[in-house]
């Protein structure tokens, strides 16, 4: 199967790019000699996306992204288009080079050596996509495909502000915990509109709403513990109406571990559509990319991607 290398090295702060060609040593100890037509190099934001596209045009079909999350994420856009893989028998893979890397955790290829073994031996497991719609920040149409998690409110807030201030942005991990913090003083619950499946609309004062596939997200975070990535249903977690020091002592200290469910202004339910609204302006995050605000929509998606994995 002809594999094409996508490799992005802005991710975690950079430090992907300096390790590539280590990463790249011990790729070809299990695949064997790369050549250079078979590695693509991200020159910015959703490159990879074009990357994959034109990778599978070519006759590729096993992509590998050197990266995290993101930059998986946007790999994986490349390879679907009206909500269906643009050609079938595609393989996809992560090896782990970001700071968010939760496929390769969740399947336990943290370490360069587990992630190579995964790609080479040839097996694979099936994880969920869902389609996200919304409204852009310039006041377009937006859709995106995604496969850790969709987000809106406050969490989605902490994501973009992490990720767009300079100085923070090399901070790495550290960017979250600061924005975390200042965003839980600062900001307060919204009131949304939420159809869920095909159930009457509802109207509640929340603080953030998480769609979850897999059962963590980000670095460190048990946002879901659970969670199946294949079951084909999102963990759709409420916060509600919480006050910023409420927000601040009693949910953020417990995201890692996940007993944060435990509050009781927190729900959790599963859900395989949902649309979101407001009347104020509210963030939304997928995988990590703010991708604009709403009105979104979610909807999971009728299909299986499958991924590189060391036991199916």
């Amino acid at each position: 199967m002809r594999t094409k290398i996508i490799v992005n090295p802005m991710a975690n702060k950079g430090n992907c790019g300096k390790r590539w060609p280590q990463i790249c040593a011990e790729l070809e100890k299990h695949l064997g000699p790369l050549a250079s037509s078979d590695v693509a190099i991200t020159r910015e934001r959703n490159h990879a996306t074009h990357l994959a596209r034109e990778a599978v045009d070519a006759g590729y079909r096993r992509l590998v992204s050197v990266g995290g999350d993101g930059t998986f994420s946007e790999m994986m856009n490349g390879m679907i288009a009206d909500d269906r893989p643009i050609v079938p028998g595609l393989v996809l893979a992560q090896l782990p080079g970001g700071t968010s890397n939760e496929l390769s955790r969740s399947f336990g290829q943290l370490s360069l050596a587990e992630a190579s073994k995964a790609i080479a031996m040839g097996h694979t497991r099936e994880i969920d996509v869902f389609r996200a719609d919304a409204k852009g920040y310039a006041g377009g149409h937006v859709t995106r495909y995604g496969f850790v998690l969709a987000i809106v409110g406050a969490a989605a807030t902490i994501s973009w502000r992490a990720q767009r201030v300079p100085l923070l942005k090399r901070l790495g991990p550290i960017s979250y915990v600061l924005m975390t913090a200042f965003t839980s003083l600062t900001y307060s619950p919204r009131p949304y509109r939420i159809q869920i499946d095909d159930e009457a609309e509802q109207r509640l004062p929340m603080w953030s709403l998480m769609l979850c596939s897999f059962d963590g997200a980000g670095e460190g975070l048990m946002l879901a513990p659970g969670a199946d990535p294949a079951d084909c249903k999102l963990d759709l977690i409420m916060v509600g109406d919480m006050g910023r020091w409420e927000s601040l002592t009693k949910i953020v200290p417990n995201l890692a571990d996940g007993s944060y469910l435990e509050h009781p202004k927190v729900s959790r339910r599963h859900a395989t559509r949902i649309t979101i609204d407001s009347d104020d302006m509210v963030r939304a995050d997928v995988d990590g990319e703010s991708i604009g605000q709403l009105p979104m929509s979610v909807t999971m998606l009728p299909f299986h991607l499958k991924v590189a994995a060391n036991r199916p």
